[in-house]
């Protein structure tokens, strides 16, 4: 089952069936052991995140109790994931910089600098104090049979796009903080608005698949930038902080940081033109716009069933 609510479905068996999937998900890759640990954790955190998108989504007919306790407990499930996988990223941080920039520093300066934070990477999943894997999963596979009954019998497709509505305006709102202060907070959260932006244009896909599909992978790309962008500046702090090298090895860290700015206003500008295009339309119109395609499918399913 693809992440999608199915609009021949009633609201409350599509979002309880859709979180059911995630979080089912989630878990049997925790559980295969014959799994690349890094791509399981990698994968079941990008499950974690797509249901707890979905939660914000259903949240009013949820209720506060029920929300507050089902996204804590997620919450702190990819929290548990986190440490190692924020380590694995600043390597692949170090190797996207070195093929933007090669010939502009010597290759080795990048290598040693990748190599020194992938030993840190080993050495924290060596010393790993997270749940088992295993004992995670059954975590996520509890939760996933908590889902069958979440209050949402009140829930239908007007509250959903109530909510989302209410999302595209808070990413119109934080692009626009962005633009005025960019600083590694704005930017952040920004992205989080971004990424809820593609991840509920997933969900109501069958509105009107070739359109939806097509912006909601628009914004997938402005998270991406983004994401570099952040990755960028937390690598450019741990620079800042001091990164320890083996005996006999340097680096030049003003170049690097130097390169690392480059490339940020390189991504930030291109952020700028992509989401003035993701954010063109008014909240209100793109919450019309929306509404429209969505009833229009409805009435496809059921003629008789939406006015």
């Amino acid at each position: 089952m693809a992440y999608r609510l199915s609009i021949a479905e009633d609201v409350p068996s599509s979002v309880r069936a859709t979180a059911q999937e995630q979080l089912e998900r989630a878990a049997a890759k925790l559980e295969d052991r014959s799994a690349d640990p890094v791509v399981a954790v990698h994968d079941a955190r990008k499950s974690l995140k797509r249901t707890r998108s979905l939660l914000r989504l259903a949240r009013p007919a949820l209720g506060r109790k029920a929300y507050r306790a089902e996204n804590d407990a997620l919450r702190l499930a990819g929290l548990s994931l986190s440490g190692t996988r924020d380590a694995d990223v600043l390597v692949e941080t170090v190797q996207a910089l070195a093929k933007r920039f090669a010939g502009q520093l010597p290759l080795a300066q990048f290598e040693t600098l990748r190599d020194a934070l992938a030993r840190e990477a080993d050495e924290g999943r060596s010393g790993d104090t997270s749940p088992d894997r295993a004992q995670l999963g059954g975590v996520l596979r509890a939760a996933a049979e908590r889902a069958e009954q979440w209050p949402l019998d009140g829930a239908d497709w007007d509250h959903l796009l109530e909510v989302i509505a209410r999302g595209y305006e808070r990413g119109v709102e934080t692009f626009a903080a962005a633009r005025h202060e960019p600083t590694v907070e704005h930017l952040h959260d920004w992205r989080k608005r971004v990424k809820d932006l593609w991840y509920h244009e997933r969900l109501l896909r069958d509105a009107w698949p070739a359109v939806l599909d097509a912006h909601a992978e628009e914004a997938h790309v402005l998270s991406e930038l983004l994401g570099d962008d952040h990755d960028l500046a937390v690598l450019r702090q741990r620079l800042a902080n001091g990164v320890e090298l083996p005996a006999g090895t340097v680096i030049d860290a003003e170049a690097l940081e130097r390169l690392i700015d480059e490339r940020r206003d390189e991504l930030e500008e291109e952020s700028r033109r992509l989401g003035r295009r993701l954010y063109a339309e008014t909240p209100t119109a793109f919450a019309r716009r929306l509404g429209r395609y969505l009833h229009a499918g409805l009435r496809e399913q059921d003629p008789g069933e939406v006015a």
